[in-house]
This record gives C-alpha cells, sequence and structure tokens, in this order.
C-alpha cells in the first residue's frame, strides 16, 4: 500500500506537468506586460534574435523558450511536452528528461542563432518547440531500442515526427531551432543509452 501511495506521489508531480504549468504562467505574465502576439515586443522580455551569435545576448539561448507568440503555439508545445517527456521520463528518469529539455532547448537557441542568416527566418525567435524536438528524438532512440518494452509508439511517434518535419518547413518557423533541439536531444538520449548499456548493474 505504501508502495502505490509513493508511486502515485511520483506521478502526481511528474517534471513535464511542472514545466508546463510555468510555460503557462510565462504566458500569462507576457499577456500582463502587453507582449504577447508581438514577437519584437517579446525581445525585451528575452526572445531570441536570429541574426547571427552575439556574445551579449548569449542568455537568450535559454530564455526564449519559455516565451510563446500566442496561445495556439502554447497549446501545441505543451501538449508535445506533455507527452513526449512523460515518454522519456517514465523511460530515464526525472533528472535525464530534464537534462533532455534544458540541452535540446539551448541547442535550438544557439542553432537559430548560428544559422539564422543562412535559413528563413523571421528575425526573432521565441517557443519551446525546439527543446519539444528534442524530446522527440529522445523518444524515438528510446521506442527503437532493441530492449524497448513497448513497440506501439513507434508509429506515433514517426508521424510525430513526420509532422514536425513539414511544420517546420512553414513560413515564421524556426526550421534551424528545430534542428538544433532535435541534434541535441538526440545526442543526450544516445549519450544516455550508452551509458546505461555499458553500466553491468
Amino acid at each position: 500500500m505504501a508502495h502505490a501511495h509513493s508511486r502515485w506521489r511520483e506521478d502526481d508531480v511528474a517534471m513535464p506537468i511542472v514545466l508546463a504549468l510555468l510555460l503557462v504562467a510565462v504566458f500569462i505574465g507576457e499577456i500582463a506586460a502587453g507582449a504577447a502576439g508581438h514577437e519584437r515586443a517579446l525581445v525585451p522580455l528575452g526572445a531570441l534574435i536570429t541574426r547571427g551569435w552575439s556574445y551579449r545576448d548569449w542568455w537568450r539561448v535559454v530564455s526564449f523558450s519559455f516565451l510563446h507568440l500566442n496561445w495556439l503555439h502554447l497549446a501545441l508545445n505543451t501538449a508535445g511536452l506533455l507527452w513526449l517527456g512523460r515518454i522519456v521520463e517514465r523511460r530515464l528518469g526525472r533528472r535525464r528528461f530534464v537534462t533532455i529539455f534544458i540541452v535540446s532547448g539551448i541547442a535550438s537557441g544557439v542553432a537559430g542563432m548560428l544559422l539564422g542568416p543562412i535559413l528563413p527566418t523571421t528575425g526573432v525567435a521565441v517557443g519551446a518547440s525546439g527543446a519539444v524536438c528534442g524530446l522527440l528524438a529522445a523518444a524515438a532512440l528510446l521506442s527503437f531500442r532493441r530492449d524497448a518494452e513497448d513497440g506501439r509508439l513507434r508509429l506515433p511517434l514517426v508521424t510525430c515526427l513526420v509532422a514536425v518535419i513539414a511544420i517546420s518547413l512553414l513560413p515564421g518557423v524556426s526550421l534551424a531551432g528545430h534542428m538544433g533541439g532535435f541534434i541535441g536531444g538526440a545526442a543526450v538520449a544516445a549519450t544516455t543509452n550508452a551509458a546505461r548499456s555499458a553500466d553491468p548493474g
């Protein structure tokens, strides 16, 4: 009974839910500041400037993932975070899930800055989609492992990947950010898998 109770508590405080609530809280702050819906108005709050690397704006590679343009933007990223985040968290644990989310978000920001002058961009980027792409990469790698417990996730994840690729090619969407996040998440997940495989325990 005690084991079941502790397990309920662990699921109840799942980190994807905590992060999703944080994203909602930040967006409410955007509305209060009158910045929601306007990319340029989000720049002072931490939006990413995708015009090449800037040492002065390095902090934006972290902050931009927590900002969103509108409710639809927030809803799509939050849905992806909750679904993919729980897949990753259940298989790798909270610490590794948070690591993948953060590393993917930063990789997305760095790629957005560096590749901004090359790939199509509006000059400003916001949103957790890069971090979500990293979670997608991690979830896909986990589902295609030889010892994967649930192969039923493979088709939904591949379908999601195809949809993300299509969305990434739309005008106004940060292709560089999605690519960077995906690569960052895949790298962390692959390293984690290698470490777990090498662990004799």
